[in-house]
């Protein structure tokens, strides 16, 4: 029991903590603290405007539709939260909405706290606020919850790549600043983190199989 205990209150503190520093990293931007955009944020997003081709560009493009709006919002959930029901989760797919709906309104707080400028040469048309990466930040907490739901080493593979996928998306499309998506990230890890220790009790309930249990 006490294990168990411990374990939750690590989850919750790690999230907090992640949540913190994406927002301290956030007010710092917001004051003038931190340089806007910093050598950092300069450096990548020279680096993924040197990688855009017709190729990557189409992919980067699908992501951004695949993290927006209903996408987003709606089909993208409903699509996982109709795989882990089958795959007898049903209270991992309840955290999953907890924690996307969470993150959202964890991100659009700091967007408007925040209002921090997009970089000059987006490709694609957003909404005001450049930090966090709302992109970002609801692909980091979809795929959390996945990552702990499930055991097999291949799905948590898959699920990383399309976190980094998206993340690198964002700044081949301008639309971000590499600062925003790791800001994105850390919210988003650290919402899932936090609700997924809140339902512990009731994540133990599902079936203990191999290759599903985390």
């Amino acid at each position: 029991m006490a294990t168990r205990a411990r374990y939750v209150g690590t989850l919750v503190g790690v999230g907090v903590v992640l949540i913190l520093l994406a927002t301290t990293a956030g007010v710092l931007i917001a004051a003038g603290v931190l340089p806007n955009p910093n050598a950092v944020d300069t450096w990548w997003s020279g680096l993924a405007a040197s990688m855009r081709s017709p190729v990557t560009t189409a992919i980067a493009l699908a992501f951004n539709a695949l993290g927006r709006g209903l996408a987003a919002t709606l089909v993208v959930p409903l699509v996982l939260v109709g795989v882990l029901v089958v795959a007898r989760r049903p209270w991992s797919a309840a955290a999953l909405v907890a924690a996307a709906a969470l993150t959202w309104a964890l991100t659009r707080v700091l967007k408007s706290v925040v209002a921090r400028d997009r970089p000059e040469d987006i490709l694609v048309v957003s909404d005001f606020g450049s930090f966090p990466s709302g992109h970002a930040s609801n692909a980091a907490a979809l795929v959390t919850v996945l990552f702990l739901a499930f055991r097999s080493v291949a799905l948590r593979v898959l699920v990383s790549i399309y976190l980094v996928a998206m993340m690198w998306s964002r700044l081949l499309l301008g639309a971000h600043w590499a600062t925003d998506v790791v800001g994105g990230a850390l919210v988003g890890v650290g919402a899932a983190l936090i609700v997924v220790a809140v339902v512990r009790p009731l994540l133990r309930r599902e079936p203990l199989r191999r290759g599903t249990r985390g």
